[in-house]
């Protein structure tokens, strides 16, 4: 019973350094957004409820570690401990399940080539393109080397504070590199992913098989707001994502799958 005990306090222990973690690299990637980009109300929002799912995080592994809401003596006190507890539990267990899938789908790639690419966009900080986007700028240049039949159509609307839009920033990163301009069609009147495709439908045929290009963190979701926007035939190839925010941009995919069920932020 004692090393049940021991371990069940380890095991804790290790989720709530974790929790704490997790807490401190959200708090560093999304501070750091809210001053540089065009749009901080919506990272405000989600900054908020990020602190909320790390906090049910912390504390059901506290329980864990600690056995906080059971401990009593008394039978009605345990069931009610027992009440607070699943009420931390099973936010922390629905965390885990969309963490898990996001990681999952990630993971997919398909070595299927497509005369369309869509490469989506992502906000700018002071203007300049973030890491990840310069990862998906790169992917795109080496799948238009290796398929010179296709095209790229970059999409995202948001300006900068010189009027530069993410499609525009992307456009010329990639003439930068060698693409010709023929290669390029731009859609720069989007402000979300949603609407990355919905304008994207007025370029091509919702049957016409498309390579996505976007953060591997990212590619779950955009695949299922693609279907939804009505297209038939969706094709993967996720770029890579920078080390140091890649936990945080998890849990705002999280956020925003658990949002498609209610409604906590604008979608983007």
């Amino acid at each position: 019973m004692r090393n049940e005990k021991g371990g069940k306090t380890v095991t804790g222990i290790v989720l709530t350094a974790l929790s704490l973690i997790l807490t401190g690299n959200i708090i560093a990637v999304m501070t750091h957004r809210i001053k540089t980009v065009e749009r901080p109300v919506i990272y405000k929002k989600n900054l908020f409820a990020d602190m909320m799912l790390c906090s049910t995080l912390f504390i059901s592994s506290l329980d864990i570690a600690f056995n906080l809401f059971t401990r009593s003596g008394n039978a009605l006190l345990r069931f009610l401990g027992w009440i607070v507890r699943i009420s931390f539990f099973v936010p922390s267990v629905i965390v885990l399940f969309f963490s898990g899938k996001i990681v999952a789908g990630s993971l997919i790639k398909h070595k299927r080539h497509a005369k369309y690419a869509i490469v989506l966009g992502m906000a700018l900080e002071k203007g300049k393109p973030t890491k990840d986007l310069l990862y998906r700028v790169e992917t795109a240049k080496k799948y238009l080397e290796t398929n010179p039949g296709a095209t790229l159509i970059l999409t995202g609307g948001v300006p900068d504070r010189n009027g530069k839009t993410e499609a525009e920033v992307m456009r010329l990163l990639l003439l930068e590199r060698g693409i010709p301009e023929e290669k390029i069609i731009l859609e720069d009147r989007s402000d979300s992913t949603k609407t990355n495709f919905k304008n994207t439908l007025e370029i091509i045929d919702a049957t016409t098989p498309v390579v996505l290009i976007t953060s591997n963190y990212h590619m779950d979701r955009a695949v299922r707001i693609a279907k939804k926007a009505g297209f038939k035939n969706v094709l993967r190839l996720p770029a890579s994502t920078s080390f140091f925010p890649y936990a945080s941009n998890v849990m705002w995919e999280v956020l925003h799958n658990i949002n498609e069920y209610t409604k906590i932020v604008k979608d983007t």
